[in-house]
């Protein structure tokens, strides 16, 4: 590690980590992306409808990339950390494998492995945890292969990494997204009983960061069953909504200061997927690269996600919160009220968060570090 690497903060040093693992994949999340609000397009205007080939084809080519995003991930972290990339891709198979989710999804209490307890776990899309279990099969590999004699090496270690990352993974690393979000969950009852308002004002705020994590799965039973209960919907899609609009206009305000063509180019279509619903490009291919951008979202949703609250913005039903979503948010007894005030609040999300990058000093990334995330 070098003097300059040394002198990182942890923090810094996590984003870069994050940074690198992501660009390589960036295009595809993007493509998927943009493929996801045509389809969401296509389909609120009736041009396609729900259980139609057309749309289930369209619908699972934009979402097979977020699917199987874990075995995306695998392979460019495993470069980082210095794994074997076919190992951390085997693992995060076996994690995705319909036996193993089904198994898990459906948990009783009584799943083990030789005794060993098998917690539920949300494999799908996970993030975080698949972080993890590369970076610690990075580990796992030097010992298996220090302590293993030199002449079967090659047939006894592969086997021994796979099998104890895999076990690792499953009972202990991947179950602390679970346990994350349950706790987050526990957080939104906790806070929405004792301060309705705070909840999309925090989700505006540090929603980019459940998503991340892919802690916002957790909160898909809440959000659906308060809707089933109450009809409404009062800190998911509004704080969510929040959340995507700021990094949305953070990322055009990066379109309009960087001097890189190809990274406005990058920027472009990264601000309309985040308006559409879909952070994930505009998240690790601008907002975690350039910290003026991530603080800047975070402000912009914190006060969208905050006159969210206070106005009391209700969605009607479930949907991914972009602009497309915009209909759930109107009253079924044709009152706009609730509809201006959602408006409100992502004119002022969109609007300070573009505020706070065009109008502030502005550091443009290195040539090697946009090249890499445009795929140049």
């Amino acid at each position: 590690m070098s003097e300059t690497q040394e002198e990182l903060s942890f923090l810094d040093k996590v984003l870069n980590a994050i940074k690198e693992i992501f660009a390589p994949i960036l295009i595809g999340l993007t493509a998927a992306g943009i493929l996801q609000g045509i389809t969401i397009l296509l389909h609120s205007f009736s041009l396609i409808q729900e259980g139609k080939t057309e749309y289930i084809i369209l619908n699972s080519i934009s979402n097979a990339v977020f699917y199987f995003l874990p075995i995306l991930l695998a392979n460019s972290a495993a470069k980082v950390f210095g794994a074997n990339q076919i190992l951390a891709m085997a693992t995060v198979a076996f994690l995705l494998h319909p036996e193993i989710t089904s198994e898990l999804a459906n948990y009783d209490g009584s799943a083990d492995f030789f005794g060993i307890p098998l917690p539920p776990g949300n494999y799908p899309s996970s993030v975080i945890p698949i972080i993890l279990i590369t970076f610690a099969q990075s580990y796992i590999e030097k010992f298996w292969y220090k302590v293993i004699p030199e002449i079967v090496r090659g047939v006894f270690a592969p086997v021994l990494v796979l099998l104890t990352t895999c076990i690792l993974g499953i009972s202990v690393l991947e179950p602390l997204g679970t346990v994350l979000g349950d706790g987050l969950v526990a957080l939104v009852d906790f806070l929405s009983s004792r301060a309705e308002w705070l909840v999309p004002a925090l989700l505006g705020g540090f929603g980019l960061f459940v998503v991340m994590f892919g802690a916002h799965y957790a909160l898909f039973p809440v959000v659906t069953q308060t809707i089933a209960a109450t009809g409404t919907d009062t800190f998911f899609n509004p704080g969510m909504l929040a959340a995507n609009m700021a990094l949305s206009g953070a990322v055009l305000a990066v379109f309009f200061k960087t001097k890189h063509s190809a990274y406005k180019q990058y920027n472009l279509s990264a601000c309309v997927t985040a308006a559409m619903g879909v952070s994930q490009p505009g998240l690790y291919g601008v907002a975690i690269p350039i910290k003026s951008v991530l603080m800047a979202s975070i402000v912009g949703g914190l006060a969208g996600g905050l006159y969210a609250g206070i106005s009391q913005v209700y969605a009607f039903a479930f949907a991914n919160p972009g602009i497309a979503a915009l209909p759930i948010f109107i009253s079924p007894d044709g009152d706009m009220s609730n509809l201006i005030n959602c408006l409100i609040s992502i004119a002022i999300s969109f609007g300070v968060a573009f505020a706070l990058v065009y109008f502030r000093p502005f550091t443009d990334l290195p040539d090697e570090d946009v090249n890499e995330i445009v795929a140049d």
